[in-house]
This record gives structure tokens, sequence and C-alpha cells, in this order.
């Protein structure tokens, strides 16, 4: 017979330290995946704040294009109410000669330009008044409801929907 243990015993010593190693590794995988869920969900985010981002920088671009000749506009804007005074002043027998055309014209194509690039002027007589979008410079006695506008001073402005320059206005008392 020889000294060797019985086999029993030897997988029976050997049996406790594979499973320990079978244990050890189980816990590692584990571990791996539980960070390897992490990594992935950290890049999840990270990939969905980088989509805002875009996202928000093109609205911002396109926020800036937009509005970026405001400025502009607010130094011609003015000359619209220019146009409107001076065709108001000209001498009844001049209303109808070719300069006086030829002035209307121009504030016609002026007007046209501004429309094209997104701005409206507001309405103003008739309507009720609207802090948002009027000035009132006057309360005058009428015959219209109190609260409606019944002159207006100086025109208002609207670019692409935003106003940009209220209108100037006499309300009714």
């Amino acid at each position: 017979m020889s000294n060797k243990p019985p086999k029993d015993a030897k997988q029976e010593k050997e049996t406790p330290a594979k499973e320990t190693d079978l244990e050890k590794c189980a816990r590692e995988l584990e571990a791996a995946r539980t960070e390897a869920q992490t990594n992935l969900d950290g890049w999840k985010r990270a990939k969905a704040d980088y989509q805002n981002l875009l996202k928000d920088s093109a609205r911002e671009r396109l926020e800036t294009v937009k509005f970026a000749t405001e400025n502009l506009l607010h130094e011609l804007l003015p000359l619209v109410d220019y146009f409107k005074y001076g065709l108001k002043a000209v001498p009844e027998a001049e209303k109808n000669s070719a300069w006086m055309q030829g002035m209307t014209h121009i504030y016609n194509q002026f007007m046209s330009v501004l429309k094209d690039h997104g701005v409206e002027e507001l309405k103003t007589v008739g309507e009720k008044f609207d802090p948002a979008m009027h000035q009132s410079v006057e309360e005058v006695k009428s015959d219209t409801k109190p609260g409606t506008i019944v002159e207006e001073v100086a025109s208002g402005f609207r670019l692409n929907g935003k106003v940009i320059q209220v209108a100037k206005v006499k309300i009714s008392k």
C-alpha cells in the first residue's frame, strides 16, 4: 500500500481552496460588472450633457443671429417716424407731385426692407392700450372707450416677434 492519501481526502483539501478562488473570481467579476455599469452610466450622462450643450449652443447662435441687427435697427427705426412726419407736412398742392410720389415710394421700399428682415410695425390707433407694446404720453378726451389708443406719436416695432421699440401713443380717458 502506498502512503498517498486517499483520493477523496486530496479532493477534500483542494476543494475549499478552489471554492475560495472561485468565490474570489466571482467577487472580482461582480466588482468589474458594477464598475462597467457605473462607467456606462457616466458615459451616457456625459453624452446627454454634450447633446444638450450642442442644442443650447445652436439655440444661442440662432438667437444671436436673429437679434444681431437690433442695435442697427434702433438707429434706423426713427427714420420711419421722420418719413411719416415729412409726408404729413407736405402742402396739399404738392401731394400729387412727382417728388412726393418718389418720397412715398422710398418710404414704402424702406418699410418693405424692414419687413423682409423680420421687423413689423405695431398697430396702434383704435387698439386697446397694452403697456408691453405702448407707452402712453398723454390721456385725451375722446368718444372712444377709455384706454383706447386715439393717436400715435411715435411708431413701435417688433423684431421676429419681440418688441424692440414701444409705440408712443395718446389714449382716451
